[in-house]
Order: C-alpha cells, then structure tokens, then sequence
C-alpha cells in the first residue's frame, strides 16, 4: 500500500487562519474608526441644529427692535459662534424677507401687499468652518420658518 504523504499542509492551515484573523481585526477597526466619525458628525450637526434655531429665534428679537414703518429693517444677521477655546467653529447666516400689509418700505427686503400682516420669511443657514471641527467634511444645516412680526 501507498502512503500519502502531508508534509507542510499545516502550515499552509496555519497561515490561512493567521490570515483571516487579520483581516477580522482589520475589519473591526475599520468599523470601529466608521463609527467613532459617525459619533462625531452626529454630535455636530446636533450642534448645528440647535444653533440653527437659536439664530432664528435671535433674528426675530432683534427684528421686533426695528420700526418697519419708518423703513427700518433688520434684512441679513451674520453670527460667528465660538469654541470654549474662542476659535470661530460655526457660521450663521439669517436672510429675513418681510411681507407687509401696504407699500414695501424701500429699505426692507421683501414683497409688496400681500394684505396680511407683516410677516418675515427667514432662511438660516449654519456652516462649519473649514478645520474648525471633528469632520472632514462641512456640516450645513438649513432651516426656513414664517413669523409674525
């Protein structure tokens, strides 16, 4: 009878696992890194959200501090926001467009009568700063909102 000879087969076996549990632990980390950037992108365009409503809300106030009717008007808000460390991490941007009941002031941006009272239409848009944040790529958040003035 013939013997079969297996010399080196285990080795070969051994290499094959070493392999595969490399590429398992490649894997996970690859994984691990996805995640960890997810978490960090998640947590700023929270972040961004929130300043976005709070920019509007701030755009309101200051726009009940002017006289529509004399033709002052608040038309554009630009805020920078800092860090804890006081580098500019966001930029927000408020374009405010009124609508009145009567002519358009000539210093207001808007639409003419529509009849109704005056309103605003803001468009907030709040950007990070290149390098400012986590991200590699830019955070943008829009918010559009009609409010009574």
């Amino acid at each position: 009878m013939y013997a079969i000879k297996r010399r080196g087969f285990a080795m070969i076996l051994a290499i094959v696992v070493v392999l595969l549990i490399a590429a398992g632990g490649a894997l996970i980390l690859s994984n691990a890194a996805k995640g960890t950037k997810s978490m960090g992108d998640n947590y700023l365009r929270a972040q961004a959200e929130l300043l976005a409503e709070s920019a509007t809300e701030y755009a309101v106030m200051r726009a009940q501090g002017f006289d529509t009717s004399t033709g002052n008007c608040l038309n554009q808000l630009d805020i920078t926001v800092q860090d804890a460390g006081g580098a500019a991490m966001y930029d927000a941007n408020v374009t405010l467009v009124y609508s009145f009941h009567g002519t358009k002031p000539a210093a207001c941006n808007g639409v003419g009568d529509t009849g109704k009272e005056t309103t605003i239409l803001m468009d907030t848009t709040v950007t990070t700063r290149a390098g400012a944040n986590l991200s590699t790529e830019p955070i943008r958040v829009h918010k559009r909102s009609v409010q009574k003035l």
